[in-house]
């Protein structure tokens, strides 16, 4: 098996393990782009499904989850003094108004950060050649003027890194 076949077959499974289709040709730059985007955009969802630690309890960031986050919040909002919420493994129970607010400011910080970097791999990947696509990795340090840019949009939304 010669190395770039080698190389090829690796890609391939670990495309395949997020369920996506790899590109048809290796050396298109649209495809593997396109491929790519997917790739990222499956891990950026794995990342903030994966969800958030608050005080002693994690908290999974599912859309299901992310659904209820908010209407619980919109209660909150509304006046409710507590509402009904569980950490991942634990009964329901009645949280604070004051807790669940923290607890919805650290999810939506989490999520913020994931979609905010992923917005900015797909800006790296729309910009970069076939031999700087396969370097492109979820979670990978951004260029410095992408990494720039979003530290300036993640300060101006009152947020810091997750």
């Amino acid at each position: 098996m010669s190395v770039q076949h080698k190389e090829d077959s690796i890609r391939g499974m670990r495309l395949e393990r997020l369920g996506i289709q790899p590109p048809a040709d290796w050396n298109d730059v649209e495809q593997v782009r396109a491929v790519k985007v997917k790739e990222i955009s499956a891990e950026c969802s794995a990342a903030i499904y994966a969800g958030v630690d608050v005080g002693e309890s994690h908290y999974s960031l599912t859309e299901h989850d992310q659904t209820e986050l908010l209407a619980q919040t919109q209660a909150v909002k509304e006046g409710a003094a507590a509402v009904p919420y569980h950490a991942d493994g634990e009964l329901c129970r009645m949280y604070p108004a004051e807790e669940f607010t923290a607890l919805a400011q650290a999810a939506s910080a989490h999520v913020f950060y994931h979609r905010t970097y992923c917005n900015h791999a797909f800006a790296w990947i729309a910009r970069a050649d076939l031999a700087e696509l396969d370097s492109i990795k979820y979670g990978a340090e951004l260029p410095a003027d992408l990494a720039e840019r979003m530290a300036a949009i993640i300060a101006a939304a009152g947020g810091g890194a997750v």
